[in-house]
């Protein structure tokens, strides 16, 4: 039997459409989020996946950092030049060690961040109004998403983690538990349990951390 060589090609949206129904149940779910980002309907379509991420975290968030490239414009990645010759090169040449960096953006990001990676730059970003439009179409279809502190608008949700209990198991939301002070008494973090009134410590016992979360309404949310 001969070997089966495997490619990786990328599909638009309708291809990946034309698949659905008719694939095994792991590629329908590439198909599934083919068709949630092609429902959403921004022309970009990194905007329609940035959604559907969010959708999947309960947030949109996003940080303003370095980045290497930009797909929407001719920022490509690139290297600065050595300004004189050495052993090993010579003046001109490029220096692989030092690549040129361009003010970007990232969207949906981690605790752990890409050196050089993000989903545009600053100018593209803002030439194509992306966090305005994606703020907005959150707030339209009433999407249950936490969006981060911004000047276009205030988050009508806010995303209510669920942690379990260390002593009784009990799941419990983190509005619902009770507060302590932090260390530097800036200000207070989630910790006692609301049905034994367990209570978490920093060098101590501490409430699980779930994937699980809720939403509830921001108080400070005003219908316009």
């Amino acid at each position: 039997m001969n070997d089966l060589k495997l490619y990786s090609i990328k599909l638009s949206y309708e291809e990946l459409l034309l698949l659905d129904g008719n694939i095994s149940e792991e590629a329908q779910k590439v198909v599934n989020i083919a068709k949630r980002e092609a429902n959403i309907g921004f022309e970009l379509s990194v905007m329609n996946e940035i959604v559907r991420q969010a959708e999947e975290k309960g947030e949109l968030t996003w940080r303003f950092k370095d980045i290497t490239s930009c797909n929407y414009c001719d920022k490509q990645r690139d290297y600065q030049r050595y300004a004189r010759s050495g052993r090993y090169h010579n003046k001109g040449d490029k220096n692989f060690s030092k690549p040129i960096y361009y003010r970007g953006v990232e969207f949906n990001g981690g605790f752990i961040t890409i050196q050089g990676h993000g989903d545009m730059c600053s100018e593209c970003c803002s030439k194509h109004n992306v966090i305005e439009k994606l703020v907005n179409y959150i707030l339209d279809e009433d999407l249950k998403i936490e969006i981060q502190k911004n000047e276009f608008a205030v988050t009508k949700y806010l995303k209510d983690d669920i942690r379990i209990c260390y002593s009784c198991d009990t799941e419990m939301k983190e509005s619902e538990m009770g507060r302590e002070r932090t260390v530097m008494g800036d200000g207070s973090y989630p910790s006692r349990c609301p049905k034994c009134d367990a209570n978490s410590s920093l060098f101590g016992r501490s409430h699980k951390v779930t994937n699980k979360f809720e939403h509830i309404i921001n108080p400070k949310f005003t219908e316009v």
